[in-house]
């Protein structure tokens, strides 16, 4: 009987399978957005690399900051409940940042400021995190006729996001050269990264405006603002006032045709687009050697010119890109 419990022991001692430690961490990830709002702090998730700490930091006699980190991800604001969303959400941005440019982005740090002394008083925690990405910004809590709080996590996220992954992205191997990336470079693998907008959304919203589109080599010089870029959470199906991706009140997709856009909008969405069509033909690596060689003043032609996939000129590349946003129809079925 003894030998019986000894091995019953050994089996609830053995190590779990892999599968737990999934669990545990969703689990943890989901403890951690109801704990920045009410109940106790998160301290430790046990779990190797990811352990997320919650901490306020004293600024002043009055002046108190919640702090949540987790290694590669820091999120600081005098208002815990703007928190967990950013912190989620910029924490699962780590994952498309990779399969673009095959390594994790750098440490990061988010403040997110609700006070005008905010930017002082969060310098501190921006020095002590020691992040060589930090991204600011000012959070306006919009509130009802009583004077309540809205919610806005996910504006805020989606604003964060688009800021975050634009760093990521021009901070991205600078010592690959000098030289500052070209704006549609820039707009193009920012929207890899945030996944927005949706592939089919931005491609149905180029092809009404085929005529306003501008040739590859135009696009390379054309200066495409950060605004331009479309800033949303993946799964959004709507963008910039687009009725593209949008449903009628019974879920079935609506048929009106998508609003016009500005030329400098419709060059981000072309960036968009066109970068990700070359991941999606030329796979792995192609994004990474855009951008590397890009900084290094090297031209589109020198960055297809030995692709396997894509064709190897850049006029080809634009014939081929612009034919993907009005596939043929299929024939109709007897």
């Amino acid at each position: 009987m003894s030998r019986l419990r000894g091995e019953q022991a050994q089996q609830r001692l053995a190590p779990r399978p892999r599968r737990t430690a999934t669990v545990l961490s969703m689990g943890l990830m989901l403890g951690l957005g109801l704990a920045c709002a009410s109940g106790p702090d998160p301290q430790s998730s046990g779990i190797p690399g990811f352990e997320p700490t919650m901490a306020m930091v004293t600024a002043g006699p009055s002046d108190h900051y919640f702090v949540i980190d987790s290694n590669d991800v820091i999120v600081a604001s005098r208002d815990r409940t703007l928190l967990a969303g950013t912190f989620l959400l910029v924490d699962d941005a780590q994952l498309p940042y990779r399969r673009y440019f095959q390594t994790l982005p750098p440490r990061t740090m988010v403040g997110l400021m609700v006070m005008a002394q905010d930017s002082m008083g969060i310098d501190s925690v921006v020095k002590a995190s020691r992040a060589p990405v930090v991204v600011y910004e000012t959070v306006v809590l919009p509130r009802d006729n009583s004077g309540n709080p809205l919610p806005i996590a996910r504006f805020l996220v989606s604003a964060v996001r688009n800021k975050v992954a634009r760093a990521w992205v021009l901070g991205t191997d600078t010592a690959a050269g000098p030289r500052p990336l070209s704006d549609w470079v820039v707009a193009g693998a920012t929207q890899l990264v945030t996944g927005f907008p949706p592939s089919g959304a931005r491609n149905s919203q180029l092809a009404s405006q085929l005529a306003d589109l501008f040739s590859l080599d135009s696009l390379t010089r054309t200066e495409i603002p950060e605004s331009a870029i479309p800033a949303g959470v993946a799964g959004d199906g709507a963008m910039g006032g687009s009725t593209s991706g949008r449903v009628d009140s019974r879920g079935r997709p609506t048929t009106a045709t998508p609003r016009k856009l500005h030329p400098q909008s419709v060059a981000a969405l072309q960036a968009g687009s066109l970068v990700e069509f070359m991941w999606a033909r030329e796979g792995r690596g192609i994004v990474k050697q855009l951008v590397n060689r890009t900084r290094r003043g090297e031209p589109l032609s020198a960055v297809i010119a030995n692709a396997v996939s894509l064709p190897r000129t850049v006029a080809g590349l634009d014939s081929a890109w612009r034919a993907s946003l009005t596939p043929p129809k299929p024939p109709p079925t007897k």
